[in-house]
């Protein structure tokens, strides 16, 4: 045997040491020496555990914190206390992982969508514990999802969102603008189809809602990639609300891939009079504060996007970072954190719906356009 090799082999073999020494002085191990009887082992010299350095938040300078976790300090303190039952460690042991850096290394994969960022920081933690620590913090944030995105049912709730959404280009009685995104992932062997997108990739196919400051409002996520926007829509809880006229006072504004409906509006593909064209225009305004969102969405949280590559989860675990990444950004928003759109624009290239119910949005929208868009030298109102 190579000498060299053989010696390299001792640390990483440390119970090695006593032979290797044994045997160099001369000793044969197989007989019992006084210091060495037959019937006891010779004792191996544990070695010390090493343990990196982990980092505080306290030590982080503001500037830093928003860089790596693209959330502030107060937002992720106040994070840290809604979901700290869950995700604080249950044990005394000294080197039990804290809570708060759970949170911070599921923050940073979030935000740079790589665990290369997570390990090559500061965190003190292997990919294998970042994995686990994923699992527990995005269960932990999923619960408490619905108090960060909710669709408001309330009457002065709803009137501020109007209000809003007219401002940007006088559409009135908007309550949300509506639109789906694609989330890459690889998907299971025997559902590979069903994930498959109109580009040809694999993803899920997000719906979201949002008002005219961004906010999301509504998300669905469990859809695979090959289901149609509108497919979305008519199954999700909003859309039953919606067409079930439980939510009566204002309509969506989606896309031409949705098809008209009583409660959501789509811009002409030609508009042909005046009146048309002054409603597509102020449709389009405003309804791109959806395309906005999902811009902003995915330059915050860059494991959304696909220039991150796909995830590499199952599609229950990729709806879970979907969720988790809307909240978060509702979170931001709450405490005033911009962020510069970084992403490239998506095309759209959903084909048109023909539902049974289009005719019937087509008469609301021509309504629509007779009241507020025939005469538009007049004020509008809300």
């Amino acid at each position: 045997m190579d000498g060299g090799f053989f010696l390299a082999q001792l640390d990483f073999f440390p119970g090695m040491q006593y032979d290797y020494i044994a045997a160099m002085q001369g000793q044969d191990q197989t007989q019992p020496t006084e210091e060495h009887p037959a019937n006891v082992r010779p004792r191996r010299i544990p070695r010390p555990r090493l343990f990196r350095p982990r980092l505080v938040l306290e030590n982080m300078s503001d500037r830093k914190i928003v860089d790596d976790y693209h959330l502030s300090r107060t937002a992720i303190y106040e994070l840290y206390q809604e979901i700290r039952h869950d995700i604080d460690p249950n044990t005394a042991r000294s080197h039990a992982v804290p809570g708060m850096l759970k949170l911070l290394t599921v923050l940073q994969f979030l935000a740079t969508g790589t665990f290369q960022h997570v390990l090559g920081g500061n965190s003190g933690v292997d990919q294998a514990t970042v994995s686990r620590h994923l699992a527990q913090v995005l269960h932990a944030m999923k619960k408490c999802a619905h108090k960060h995105i909710a669709f408001p049912t309330g009457e002065d709730e709803q009137r501020v969102i109007k209000q809003d959404f007219y401002k940007i280009a006088g559409m009135p009685n908007v309550l949300g603008a509506i639109d789906c995104t694609h989330v890459a992932l690889v998907p299971p062997v025997e559902q590979e189809m069903q994930y498959r997108n109109c580009k040809m990739g694999h993803s899920l196919n997000v719906q979201a809602v949002c008002d005219a400051n961004l906010k999301i409002l509504d998300v669905v996520t469990r859809f695979p990639g090959s289901c149609h926007d509108s497919y979305i829509l008519s199954h999700s809880a909003l859309g039953k609300q919606f067409a079930e006229g439980r939510i009566r006072k204002g309509w969506l504004l989606g896309d031409a891939g949705y098809g008209s409906k009583t409660w959501l509006l789509t811009p002409f593909a030609v508009p042909h009079s005046d009146a048309e064209k002054c409603y597509n225009q102020a449709h389009i305004s405003t309804r791109c504060t959806i395309e906005r969102t999902f811009g902003v969405l995915k330059s915050r949280f860059r494991c959304l996007h696909i220039s991150g590559g796909s995830l590499l989860y199952s599609p229950e675990k990729v709806a879970d970072i979907v969720l988790v990444c809307c909240m978060l950004h509702n979170i931001a928003l709450k405490h005033h954190l911009d962020i510069d759109i970084v992403v490239p624009d998506e095309v759209d290239i959903t084909p048109p719906d023909r539902g049974s119910d289009v005719s019937m949005g087509n008469a609301v929208r021509r309504q629509v356009i007779q009241k507020y868009f025939s005469n538009p030298r007049q004020p509008l109102e809300p």
